[in-house]
């Protein structure tokens, strides 16, 4: 059987999936300069109702390649059947 409902996952910070997840927070996000520096942590919550998959990322994105990188928390949830995914909120960290 699969992940049970509420499930916790970690994740893999290198896993293509996960960096096109918090590329996709980084687009939908009103600063649009955002230049994703990496994923440093998070899990996925599986089967939320109506989603597949809830991702809580915390990632690291900066301007320009040339300044420092700011942390941010990310929720995204996606929904398998269709491909699609939502931004449900993008939080600076400090």
């Amino acid at each position: 059987p699969g992940p049970a409902i509420g499930e916790v996952i970690g994740i893999s910070v290198n896993d293509p999936r996960v960096k096109e997840i918090a590329e996709f927070a980084l687009k939908q996000h009103a600063e649009q300069n955002l230049i994703l520096a990496g994923v440093d942590a998070g899990q996925i919550i599986k089967g939320i109702p109506d989603w597949n998959n809830y991702y809580n990322l915390i990632l690291s994105a900066k301007h320009s390649p040339h300044e420092f990188s700011k942390f941010y928390n990310v929720v995204v949830l996606e929904k398998a059947s269709d491909n699609s995914l939502k931004l449900i909120s993008f939080v600076p960290l400090f």
